[in-house]
C-alpha cells in the first residue's frame, strides 16, 4: 500500500514536472504578446501633434497687437503738425510795422500832418548831493504801447496840430507841433514839449517828480514851405532858443535839443496820400553840400599843379640833353 502512495506520488510529481515544463514553455510565447504592445506605445508622435496646434494660438495675438499700434500713430502726426502750421504764420504778420520815429494825422482819407525823425532833450539837472548830471530824454519810436498820437487836420484860423504823449497816467510827457498857413506856405508856429522828470531818468534829482515844460524854436529855415511840399533836414538842427520852466518857476539849470534826420508835412491836401511829396530842404544841407564841392574844386587844382610842374621839368631835362 505504501509502495502504491509512494508510486502514484511519483506518477503525481513527474506529471507535474511536466506540466511545469510546459508551463515554462509556453511563457516564451506569452511573453511575445506583451511586446507588440510595448512596440505601440512607442508611437509618440501622437501628442507630438497637440503641442504644434498649441504654438499656433499665439501667433494671431501677436498679429492684431501691431495692428493696434499702427492706427495711432498716423493719427498723432496728422494732428501735430495742423495747430502748428496755423499758428506758426500768426505772429509773423502781426509784428510787421517795426516802431519808427513816424507821426501822421489822417483824417477824411487825408494824412494832412506827418513828421519824420528823432527829436532829443538834453536837460541838465541838480542831485540831492548837489551834484549836475544830465538826463537824456527822446521822443519815443510810434507805435507804442504807452504813446497816443493825437491832432487835427481841419483847426480853426488856419491851424493844425499833432500832439504825441507817452508814459502812464499822472507821469506821461508830450511834444506838440502847432503849424500855421499863409497864404499858399505853411510853416510851424510852435514847438512845445512837457517833461515828466521821473525818478529813474532823473535819478537823486531835486526836481523828481515835477513837469518840465519847454517852448522850443529850432530857427527853422527856410521859414515857410509851399502847399503840398515837405520840410526836409539831413542835417542835425539844434535849437536856438529855449524858455524851461517847472510849474510856474523858471528851471535855471541848462537845457538843450536837437532833431535829426527831419522831415515835415503839414496842410496836405492830396488824398490817399501817406507819403512825403516833393521837399524843401534846410539850408544847412545846403550848406553841407558847398564843403564837398569845394574840397573836390581843391584836389582838382592840386592835381592840376602837379601835372604842370611834372610837364615843365620833363622840358627841362630834355633840354639839358639837347645842349649837351
Amino acid at each position: 500500500m505504501a509502495k502504491l502512495f509512494a508510486f502514484a506520488f511519483a506518477l503525481l510529481f513527474a506529471c507535474g514536472s511536466v506540466i511545469g515544463q510546459e508551463d515554462t514553455t509556453l511563457e516564451p510565447d506569452t511573453t511575445l504578446p506583451p511586446e507588440a504592445p510595448t512596440t505601440v506605445p512607442p508611437t509618440t508622435e501622437a501628442p507630438t501633434e497637440p503641442p504644434a496646434t498649441t504654438t499656433v494660438p499665439p501667433e494671431p495675438e501677436t498679429t492684431t497687437a501691431p495692428e493696434t499700434t499702427v492706427t495711432p500713430e498716423p493719427e498723432t502726426t496728422t494732428a501735430a503738425p495742423v495747430p502748428d502750421t496755423t499758428t506758426a504764420p500768426a505772429p509773423v504778420t502781426t509784428p510787421a510795422p517795426e516802431p519808427n520815429y513816424n507821426y501822421n494825422i489822417t483824417e477824411n482819407n487825408v494824412t494832412c500832418i506827418m513828421i519824420e525823425g528823432a527829436v532829443t532833450f538834453l536837460v541838465n539837472y541838480t542831485t540831492v548831493n548837489n551834484e549836475t548830471k544830465t538826463a537824456t530824454v527822446v521822443l519815443p519810436k510810434h507805435p507804442k504801447a504807452d504813446s497816443v498820437i493825437t491832432g487835427t487836420c481841419n483847426g480853426t484860423d488856419g491851424q493844425e496840430e499833432i500832439d504825441v504823449t507817452w508814459g502812464s497816467a499822472g507821469q506821461s510827457s508830450s511834444v506838440k507841433v502847432e503849424f500855421g498857413i499863409k497864404g499858399d506856405s505853411w510853416s510851424v508856429s510852435s514847438f512845445v514839449a512837457n517833461l515828466f522828470m521821473d525818478p529813474v531818468t532823473f535819478a537823486n534829482g531835486t526836481d523828481a517828480g515835477k513837469t518840465l515844460s519847454l517852448v522850443v524854436d529850432y530857427g527853422f529855415s527856410p521859414l515857410s514851405v509851399p502847399v503840398n511840399h515837405s520840410f526836409n533836414c539831413h542835417s542835425s538842427l539844434s535849437a536856438v532858443n529855449i524858455t524851461a520852466t517847472t510849474g510856474d518857476a523858471p528851471y535855471t539849470q541848462r537845457v538843450s535839443s536837437k532833431l535829426e534826420g527831419i522831415h515835415i508835412q503839414a496842410f496836405n491836401m492830396v488824398p490817399y496820400e501817406p507819403d512825403f511829396v516833393s521837399s524843401v530842404h534846410c539850408s544847412a544841407d545846403e550848406i553841407s553840400d558847398v564843403v564837398p564841392i569845394a574840397v573836390g574844386c581843391a584836389l582838382a587844382a592840386l592835381v592840376v599843379i602837379v601835372l604842370i610842374a611834372y610837364l615843365v621839368g620833363r622840358r627841362r631835362r630834355s633840354a639839358a640833353y639837347q645842349s649837351v
